[in-house]
Parts: structure tokens; sequence; C-alpha cells
């Protein structure tokens, strides 16, 4: 997916507490601060968001472009699942060693299709994959 199909899919950027966070049609990108501690309650104006957009028909794949350090406790990942179920899969893009080592840990608890990226580019590929198999399944009426 190029930057120009990406943005024909644009809904909406939201500036929120703890980071930037911009929404397609089945896509949530995530930039959270350097130095944020991430916990349910500040994920939860996220949470929201998303329900504003997505549902069982229109699911969405969320990417963490972790480009700053963060604290999170990785358990979070299933709290939120349970109050946003139209998670379609969790990727990372990481930059360094030690937020792919993070996110490698945090793959232990997302209980979705998941995985962790070199860059933007292979992050919005895999999604593409993941949104191109569900839409495939999904029964036409």
């Amino acid at each position: 997916m190029t930057g120009t199909e990406l943005e024909t899919t644009f809904l909406a950027e939201h500036r929120l507490a703890i980071g930037t966070f911009r929404f397609y049609r089945n896509l949530v990108i995530g930039r959270i601060d350097e130095g944020q501690q991430v916990t349910l309650d500040s994920a939860l104006p996220v949470i929201a968001i998303g329900i504003e957009f997505y549902n069982r028909k229109r699911p969405a794949v969320y990417l963490s472009d972790r480009q700053h350090s963060y604290s999170m406790d990785p358990t979070l990942h299933l709290e939120a699942h349970k109050l946003f179920p139209f998670l379609l899969g969790y990727g990372v893009v990481a930059y360094n060693d030690i937020n792919r080592r993070v996110a490698e840990l945090e793959q232990q608890f997302v209980p979705c299709p998941s995985g962790i990226f070199d860059s933007m580019d292979a992050g919005l590929a895999w999604t593409m994959q993941l949104i191109g198999e569900q839409e495939k399944s999904r029964p036409h009426r």
C-alpha cells in the first residue's frame, strides 16, 4: 500500500494525552509519546474513538509506530481486547533493538494475529494481507 492509497482511506487524526492516533478505514496507526506510562485508563480514549469507527463489519488492525520508548503493562492487551473485540491484528514497527525486545514480550499477551516489523511499509503490507484475508472469509450478501 502506497502513502497515497493509505491517505484515500483516512478518517481522522486525534492528538490525545498519550500520543497521536491516525484512523483509516481498517487501520489505526498510533504513536505513543516518549516516556508515557500507558494504562487501561490512558488507553480508554483511543478505544472509545475506535468504537466510533469500527465494528464487526469493519474491524481494524492497530499498528504501533514505536518511534519512542514508553512503558505499558503487556496484560493491557487482554483487557483492551475485551472492550474492543473488533481488533483484527496488532503490529509493531520497531526501529531499534530495545523496542523490538519489548514488542516480543508484548506479543505473548496479544489475543489476535500479531507481528513485529522493521519498517512502516512492511507493517502496512502485513495489515493489507490481514484485511484481505478477513474480507475473503466474510460472507457476501
